[in-house]
């Protein structure tokens, strides 16, 4: 017998029409846009991005790259994700530009780098960041890090190393150093995956004091126990750059623990203690702050257990600080901060999931999500007036506004679902973006002149390597 009822769920009696109408989630991005232009953000990455192609149908290299940090602020954390934009004609019309690249498009383009057009490119975008810096009354604290990008297939440089999480696969091995204050991102290198956590940290220190304005003082700089090593210290101490770095344990370091005693408790289940300690191959001593932590009150607690003092977890930190050996510890704990900006460049950024075959071609990826993360950050100064969200708060906070591309008098409207409170939020953003100084035509055309680059080379297409049958089998 048929069922006559008029009975329907909820969604069922919502009726389902459809509209030729631009309707797009993501019309906050307008602000972020904004921000850029008032940078001179375009007028840069034309300086600093090599274009050689001679296709007629060709989307410029400036096009390109913003459509790439439009996908990584929208979620994309893969080359493929790039194509989730490529039909959202509301995106086309905030950035301004009259079609979005296939994955295909980006993936060419960046693939066709080479060494030297990866060191113009991050050379330009740091010292245009530069000149956003401010100056740190007691001096800024340099932060350094390394991470570890897991890789899956058989691209350049990606070879076994360590690798916490999964032992064996092979990977790449970035080296970062961020300004602990500003929470900006002043250099990065991507180094194969069998690289240890120093390998070429001298190098790379003295690359990120040069990229450093003259009168930017360094208060400190802090480190994990990876880079706990003797070359490292003595470089730091020939340029009389103080230092507080955890201390890597061995058997030396644990006999030097055990017989500490003068212990000074300085907060709940805390005691302090600090000692002059001398490695094999040190010339001289050197300081090292010691804190243990009682596990009975502190169950967390995190560190190394000694056999021979149980109950207690410890902690060491080698330093030139003359501070006292609290302020020391509390001083080098604080580099947590950092450390939740690395995991954010990596995770919310996607900095370890954009990979090609060449290394030069995801090496130019990974310093342009660095100067994205840049970016990101002094926009949260300049205009939101909060630096602490991260990426997933600031999009689903600005970025993820309904918005409906129109038309007025000919000109293009955009109208954003936004009411209340959030509408008089979104224009006070807006107001305080559009009383920025703008850097004038000659700033900008002088870019060169100022800061002694000069033009990349010419870009080319890369050619396809061969793999070879003894190649391929030391590979599998």
């Amino acid at each position: 017998m048929r069922d006559h009822s008029t009975h329907l769920d909820p969604s069922e009696r919502l009726q389902i029409e459809y509209t030729r109408k631009p309707v797009s989630g993501w019309g906050g991005l307008v602000a972020l846009v904004r921000y850029w232009d008032r940078l001179g953000l375009r007028p840069l990455l034309q300086h600093a991005l090599p274009d050689g192609r001679t296709s007629p149908n060709q989307i410029p290299a400036v096009e390109i790259i913003l459509a790439f940090f439009a996908a990584v602020l929208t979620g994309a954390t893969r080359f493929a994700h790039v194509e989730r934009l490529r039909a959202d004609a509301v995106v086309r019309a905030i950035l301004g530009v009259p079609r979005l690249p296939s994955a295909m498009t980006v993936t060419r383009y960046l693939g066709g780098f080479v060494r030297s057009q990866v060191e113009q490119l991050a050379a330009v975008c740091w010292r245009f960041t530069c000149a956003q810096l401010r100056p740190v009354p007691l001096g800024a604290v340099l932060d350094l890090d390394s991470t570890v990008f897991e890789r899956y297939g058989h691209q350049e440089g990606a070879l076994k190393g360590h690798n916490p999480r999964k032992h064996g696969r092979p990977s790449h091995h970035p080296l970062l150093a961020i300004l602990a204050e500003a929470k900006l991102v002043c250099h990065a290198w991507l180094r194969s995956g069998n690289a240890g956590t120093a390998r070429g940290v001298e190098a790379f220190l003295a690359e990120t004091l040069a990229t450093l304005p003259r009168d930017y003082r360094l208060y400190a700089l802090r480190a994990d126990s990876g880079f706990f090593v003797t070359e490292f210290l003595t470089a730091l101490e020939a340029r009389n750059l103080p230092y507080a770095i955890a201390v890597r344990m061995n058997r030396l370091v644990h006999r030097q623990l055990v017989g500490l005693t003068a212990w000074r408790p300085f907060g709940p289940g805390l005691e302090v203690a600090e000692t002059a300690y001398q490695a094999l191959r040190w010339p001289t001593a050197r300081r090292l702050v010691v804190v243990r932590e009682r596990i009975a009150e502190r169950p967390e607690a995190r560190g190394r257990q000694l056999f021979e003092v149980p109950g207690y977890t410890f902690h060491a930190v080698v330093t030139s600080l003359a501070l006292p050996p609290e302020a020391v510890w509390r001083f080098y704990n604080s580099r947590a901060e950092s450390e939740n900006r690395f995991k954010e460049l990596k995770a919310a950024f996607g900095a370890g999931g954009f990979c090609l075959a060449a290394f030069n071609g995801t090496e130019a990826a990974f310093r342009l999500i660095c100067f994205l993360f840049n970016l990101v950050a002094l926009f949260k100064r300049d205009v939101t007036g909060n630096e602490r969200p991260q990426l997933p708060t600031l999009r689903s906070r600005l970025l993820v506004v309904g918005a409906i591309l129109g038309a007025r008098n000919r000109r293009p409207v955009l109208r954003l679902g936004l009411t209340g409170r959030a509408q008089a939020g979104f224009v006070a953003l807006l107001d305080r973006i559009a009383v920025l100084v703008r850097p004038t035509v000659a700033q900008l055309g002088n870019w060169a002149a100022t800061h002694g680059e000069f033009p990349p080379i010419p870009w080319r297409a890369r050619k396809a390597r061969p793999v070879f049958p003894q190649l391929q089998l030391r590979l599998n």
